[in-house]
């Protein structure tokens, strides 16, 4: 069943790429140069996707960005695995974040750049070293279609650790996840840290009254409850306080991110996350 999915999201983020972007540079994003040097004006060559808008329209005569090196990307995305990507209202958290993950990596191998798969939980559940074949997509995006989640708990205290001892290159990293728990990606300084917050819109707003049988998809522990409207507004402001929390480690190290829920386009969340 997962096949038909797989081919299903594979056309449609081709479509998406190369429908949002002309020229010969179907990406998300760039890969030429990560380090910005100096404006200089236009001249007859000069790369066009180089073009500096902003500054061109204040200028009224064209400029260009200038990079201390040209270089490929190398690119990281980093699938977290946990029991609660195993839930969704419109579709499960999982198949969007399969979705994300296609995007960011189909994105990445046309683009000409590396790029590197790492589903993990609180330990590595797959690696797809750095790649530039197209064919790594059809593994991975197999990988996170068809992965069990249930039982699992993202750790993000180990996933630092273990990209800090195996991912040597300065990375663009991709942290793909709800985001649920302690979270600290702070010693990932060395790379440009990205995240992209996936969650279900019944998670943050639950229409849920009286007795209930809940299971945490962690533990696959089940207990019964009764949900009162005192009940549910404290889970409400639990949640608030943990993702503003989430929010302020995001800003403080510089961790450009992006939430997008089961409902919407993820191409369009990405494009306008790259832009900025």
């Amino acid at each position: 069943m997962f096949i038909d999915k797989r081919e299903e999201i594979l056309i449609k983020t081709r479509r998406n790429i190369f429908g949002q972007n002309v020229g010969g540079n179907p990406s998300l994003f760039s890969g030429n140069g990560l380090d910005f040097k100096e404006l200089r004006e236009y001249d007859v060559g000069d790369d066009v996707r180089k073009i500096n808008w902003k500054v061109t329209a204040k200028a009224g005569r064209p400029f260009v960005n200038l990079f201390n090196e040209e270089r490929e990307l190398n690119i990281v995305v980093a699938f977290m695995v946990s029991g609660s990507i195993y839930f969704g209202t419109r579709r499960f958290k999982q198949e969007l974040m399969a979705e994300i993950l296609a995007l960011l990596s189909y994105s990445t191998l046309k683009n000409d750049d590396r790029l590197s798969t790492l589903f993990f939980s609180d330990r590595e559940e797959f690696f797809m070293p750095p790649t530039k074949k197209m064919g790594s997509l059809h593994i991975t995006l197999e990988k996170a279609l068809g992965l069990d989640p249930l039982e699992k708990v993202s750790d993000f205290n180990a996933l630092v650790h273990y990209v800090n001892e195996r991912i040597k290159r300065r990375s663009l990293i991709f942290v793909v996840s709800d985001f649920y728990g302690d979270v600290d990606l702070s010693l990932l300084n060395k790379h440009e840290v990205f995240g992209i917050m996936v969650r279900d819109r019944f998670e943050e707003e639950p229409k849920l009254f009286g007795e209930m049988d809940l299971i945490d998809p962690t533990t696959m522990h089940n207990e019964a409850f009764m949900l009162s409207p005192k009940i549910m507004q404290s889970y409400r402001k639990a949640l608030e306080a943990h993702d503003e929390k989430l929010f302020e480690h995001f800003a403080q190290h510089r961790i450009k991110h992006t939430k997008i829920y089961t409902d919407e386009e993820p191409f369009i969340k990405l494009s306008s996350l790259f832009r900025h």
